[in-house]
């Protein structure tokens, strides 16, 4: 029987379904957006149900058809180029592209580097990084969207395999005229007597509130942020007080003004920072050689 499909409308299918979008695919895969929409209709009416669910100027979110469908498409199209990359008598000739997924708040201190340095040895292949909250990472992983992701190891789906890179203690960010400032070390105790800025994104809210809640402390939540260079740039100009895994070089926010990272004097469980990937997808060439690069760089990524 002939295979009512081909390789070409699967790809462009993974492509939309990763990207969440026709036009960003279109401009991914270096094709016109008519070209990605007639590959994903005429397979839609191939297998007789819709694949995505059209939100005006939103995007395109997969159907319950279309999430089966990802799974199965990426195994084909992974097999698929696995057989072609063992061809190849040199790795750094491989080709293709690897989709990344990263939380939002550890991308600038660990990307760019990592991908840098993969783009140097690989250069046939292309990162498409895609920055996200810890829940939409997970559902990245869950879904398919992504191949590996980079983030704390918190909320991760359960059937994922995990590389530890980094493991960063939480500390307090004070603004520099505070008089705790120049303290070697704060209590949460303390903290929770202060004004509190909280970075108020899912799971990240969650585990800073944890580690007032353990000890039976109910911060005083005077702002709320869903960046964390707001938060720092807040606490900078004296707003309050926060916490941290993160710590940029320099200790100033993105205006300059300095400010205070003290560590904490509580016993606290570092945020472990893991390269993660799904055991429910097999992974392609190219995510096999970016595992195998940064599973070198283990606990030296401290930022």
């Amino acid at each position: 029987m002939a295979i009512p499909f081909t390789f070409r409308q699967l790809s462009y299918f993974v492509a939309v379904a990763q990207q969440g979008s026709v036009s960003k695919a279109a401009e991914v895969l270096h094709v016109s957006q008519p070209s990605v929409s007639i590959a994903i209709t005429q397979l839609e009416g191939l297998l007789e149900q819709p694949l995505f669910q059209r939100h005006r100027g939103q995007g395109v979110s997969l159907t319950p058809g279309g999430e089966a469908l990802l799974k199965e498409a990426r195994h084909i199209l992974t097999l698929s180029h696995n057989l072609l990359a063992r061809q190849r008598q040199d790795d750094s000739e491989v080709e293709g592209q690897l989709v990344l997924s990263c939380f939002r708040d550890i991308a600038p201190y660990y990307l760019p580097r990592l991908v840098s340095r993969f783009e140097r040895r690989y250069p046939g292949i292309r990162v498409l990084m895609q920055e996200e909250d810890l829940v939409g990472v997970s559902r990245a992983l869950e879904q398919g969207r992504a191949e590996l992701a980079l983030s704390y190891d918190l909320g991760l789906p359960q059937e994922i395999d995990a590389e530890v890179l980094d493991e960063l203690l939480p500390h307090a960010l004070l603004p520099t005229s505070h008089p705790r400032a120049g303290s070697p070390s704060l209590s949460l105790t303390e903290l929770a007597a202060e004004r509190l800025i909280l970075q108020d994104l899912p799971l990240t809210r969650e585990y800073f509130l944890s580690l007032f809640w353990h000890r039976g402390l109910k911060p005083d939540i005077v702002h709320t942020t869903a960046s964390f260079e707001l938060q720092r740039g807040l606490v900078a100009h004296g707003h309050g007080v926060a916490l941290s895994c993160t710590r940029p070089a320099g200790d100033r926010s993105y205006d300059g003004t300095a400010l205070a990272c003290v560590p904490l004097a509580d016993a606290v469980q570092p945020q472990r920072v893991v390269l993660a990937h799904s055991r429910r997808f097999p992974l392609s060439v190219p995510a096999r050689l970016f595992l195998g690069l940064v599973a070198g760089q283990s606990g030296t990524a401290s930022v």
